[in-house]
């Protein structure tokens, strides 16, 4: 069994809390060294619980709070090898030393009785990735921060109990917003985030796939709400004859949350 904790969600700062009867991990800690505690906190934790990070990539919306969690804490960081060089340049320069393990794409490793393998997405880092982790019989698949759903990433996705997926922006919205042209492209190439109309194709498949259980994250602040999101994907399920009465939709909120979803 694992049980999931989205703590944060948006393009300003992420963290999810992921534990089993024995392990305890930090998937990103884009906040905050105060937000990162009273995350943990609202699920009656703190940082002396936590047995390992998980890091996606080098995004400050993903490590902003993890200097000072170096600085002050002694848990080790994992994350793949060009954004292990980039952390441990970063840290050198402020002259805090971390624990920071060095991981490789489709590999398996363990943190206690967890096992996680990370995957390559497609995204404007050094060397970004999602991740499938798994305890007993319960798969947990998250996949954020990726321009566009290659294959290789929907087969990582595919057979798992509960997937964490990207559905960062609206195209209207986008198109239309205050964001500069070049920032704009950005997001919406290759090499940017996924869109909501994305995401609905990727579970519809999934469903189609017998896949049930799906959670929204990483939600844009601006070009981006809960309503629109959630309506896309459930339009597009039922363009596919897909039950939404057999689908648990949900979504991880920008604010700190303290929802738990078991696996």
């Amino acid at each position: 069994m694992l049980k999931v904790h989205p703590l944060y969600s948006s393009s300003s700062g992420n963290m999810f809390h992921i534990e089993n009867k024995d392990t305890n991990i930090l998937l990103d800690v884009g906040v905050t060294y105060k937000a990162i505690n009273e995350g943990l906190n609202s699920i009656n934790k703190d940082l002396s619980n936590i047995d390992a990070i998980v890091i996606t990539h080098e995004h400050v919306d993903h490590i902003k709070g993890l200097y000072t969690l170096c600085k002050k804490n002694d848990i080790p960081i994992y994350t793949t090898e060009k954004t292990a060089i980039y952390l441990k340049d970063k840290l050198n320069e402020k002259n805090i030393d971390c624990d920071i393990q060095i991981i490789d794409y489709n590999k398996p490793f363990n943190i206690n009785s967890i096992e996680l393998r990370a995957f390559e997405t497609s995204h404007d880092a050094v060397m970004p990735c999602g991740y499938n982790i798994k305890s007993e019989n319960s798969k947990l698949s998250f996949a954020t921060d990726l321009g566009y759903m290659t294959d290789y990433v929907y087969e990582n996705l595919k057979d798992s109990n509960f997937v964490i997926l990207e559905s960062n922006y609206d195209d209207i919205l986008l198109d239309y917003g205050k964001y500069p042209f070049n920032l704009k492209r950005r997001i919406k190439g290759s090499f940017g985030h996924l869109s909501n109309t994305d995401a609905a194709e990727t579970i519809s498949k999934l469903a189609n796939n017998g896949q049930t259980n799906f959670l929204l994250a990483h939600l844009s602040q601006n070009n981006n709400n809960e309503y629109i999101a959630k309506d896309t994907i459930l339009t597009n399920l039922t363009k596919n004859d897909i039950d939404i009465n057999n689908i648990n939709l949900n979504i991880a909120t920008k604010t700190l949350s303290n929802e738990e979803y078991i696996i």
